[in-house]
């Protein structure tokens, strides 16, 4: 009897439907924030770090139009560029390295420089257009660059002729071939500690919005204005605060508490400093949820697989006092002084509690109590440019109708609340990231999910707070010799303090 083969194929409907990947601010707090400071700090990003790449491509714009050049042919320029620049700060640079250095030695140790250049994943950078992915939208902002059929372009600001000299040597030789190894001796003053470069002092101008022995022009925009004013207030928060441990602290601690900017002479006349101080108030309760939503997340990671909403529950209730919210409110620091000006609440619970999970539920309380006690654009920036009607999900607002409901219960019935808003507002986030592809094959964005009344996760979530971008302006005003070093503590220079006119 002849044995009857069998071949079993799965229809093409069998293929995986839900992919998940991991998603960025799953509770989606973040946004106000982030909308202030994109507002706040233009023509500054998260992931510009170094001034030297704004020079560069302000240079490559003007070579660009003078050479009438395609997209193909600025490409190739600007990626060669790049990784000449990764070269030379290989050999002459302390770190922080240019971008694409570590890429550079990473191919330069194996041997692979052929195609360092080259578009695609063996090259310094997977993305076509390298680094100007990341310093493009800042450029146009500035008005050194605009894009011009895919091609850069010259902006509102022309790219002074020192700079273009300083980079046309460069440029002349990435036209004609790739750079290589024996091309950095040549180009170590286009190193990043080179002193003195030409690009200094024009990227100066640019970021104070201040010609020296002018004044502010017609040719300055909004977005020059407001960069000026946060780098005024900035300064003054260096001068006042040198002992603050980074920008951020020097900052809160200035602008967010006290009555510094009604009685500074500076800081009285930048309305700017009141958007700053909602901003860094709100970004306490952002932190806050944050952190708590990371803490839920490492429970479930550590049931592997068998956390319940009764297991969160009872996780939750096991980390706070058993008292009333009222009572849990009263032993919160006040958060104004007698004359209403604002305290530093948030920071003094994070030295007197202990629990992580009651110093987040403190630090979001104390966001909601001010909002009866903040006004004006502090306010405004607070809530997002908001300043009434109807609140979102976990903002200040939503925290104080939560508070309201449960004043005289306990503090433990507030969290369990508030850990089923948490995941509540996961769903939808996670939901309103959903992607589906031509296949019909959906993503889903998230790193909890939920099965049958089980949440499981492989991955931790994220803890840290939001970026204001303070980090970056001010280690690139470093660069720019508008302050003594990386920290407060270095002080604003001559140049600073004439650039931005600031008290001595």
């Amino acid at each position: 009897m002849t044995a009857l083969r069998v071949e079993v194929a799965e229809p093409a409907w069998c293929e995986p439907g839900l992919e998940s990947r991991s998603g960025r601010y799953p509770l989606a707090v973040e946004a106000p924030v982030m909308a202030m400071v994109d507002t706040l700090v233009p023509g500054v990003s998260t992931l510009t770090r170094l001034v030297r790449f704004y020079s560069l491509y302000w240079a490559l714009a003007a070579h660009a139009d003078e050479r009438g050049l395609d997209a193909t042919e600025c490409r190739t320029v600007l990626r060669r560029a790049e990784v000449g620049l990764a070269w030379v700060s290989l050999v002459h640079d302390d770190p922080p390295l240019a971008h694409g250095a570590d890429r550079v030695k990473s191919l330069w140790d194996k041997g692979r420089v052929e195609a360092m250049a080259e578009v695609g994943r063996g090259s310094y950078s997977p993305r076509p257009w390298g680094f100007w992915s990341q310093y493009g939208g800042p450029s146009i902002t500035i008005g050194t660059v605009r894009l011009n059929g895919g091609v850069l372009s010259a902006g509102r600001h022309i790219c002074p002729e020192p700079v273009r000299r300083m980079y046309q040597p460069l440029f002349d030789l990435v036209s004609r071939r790739p750079f290589t190894a024996s091309d950095i001796a040549e180009f170590r003053a286009l190193a990043l500690d080179a002193p003195a470069t030409a690009d200094l002092g024009p990227l100066s101008e640019l970021f104070t919005a201040m010609r020296p022995g002018v004044g502010e022009q017609d040719e300055w925009n909004g977005d020059d204005r407001t960069r000026r004013s946060t780098l005024r207030v900035l300064a003054r928060s260096v001068q006042l605060h040198p002992d603050a441990p980074d920008w951020v602290s020097a900052m809160r601690t200035c602008v967010a508490y006290g009555a510094t900017i009604e009685t500074d002479p500076l800081l009285r006349n930048e309305e700017r400093a009141h958007a700053w101080r909602g901003v860094l108030l709100r970004r306490l309760s952002v932190g806050a949820w944050r952190r708590l939503w990371a803490e839920l997340v490492d429970v479930v990671i550590a049931a592997a697989g068998s956390a319940t909403r009764a297991d969160l529950h009872e996780w939750v209730s096991g980390e706070v006092p058993s008292m009333t919210v009222r009572d849990f409110l009263r032993e919160c620091p006040s958060t104004t002084d007698e004359d209403g000006h604002p305290l530093p609440a948030e920071e003094q619970v994070e030295q007197e509690r202990t629990s992580a999970v009651e110093i987040d539920l403190a630090v979001l309380l104390l966001g909601a109590r001010r909002l009866d006690q903040l006004t004006g654009k502090s306010l405004s920036a607070f809530l997002g440019r908001r300043s009434h009607g109807r609140g979102q999900f976990l903002d200040p607002s939503w925290v104080g109708h939560r508070q309201r409901e449960h004043e005289d219960r306990p503090l433990g019935e507030l969290a369990r609340a508030l850990v089923d808003d948490m995941l509540a507002q996961s769903r939808r986030v996670s939901l309103r990231k959903l992607q589906v592809d031509e296949r019909g094959s959906m993503t889903l964005f998230t790193k909890l999910h939920e099965r049958n009344g089980h949440y499981f996760a492989d991955v931790p979530e994220g803890a840290g707070n939001v970026g204001l971008r303070l980090a970056q302006l001010g280690t690139m005003s470093h660069q720019l010799g508008l302050f003594g070093g990386s920290t407060p503590s270095s002080g604003v220079t001559a140049l600073g303090t004439a650039l931005l006119e600031l008290p001595i």
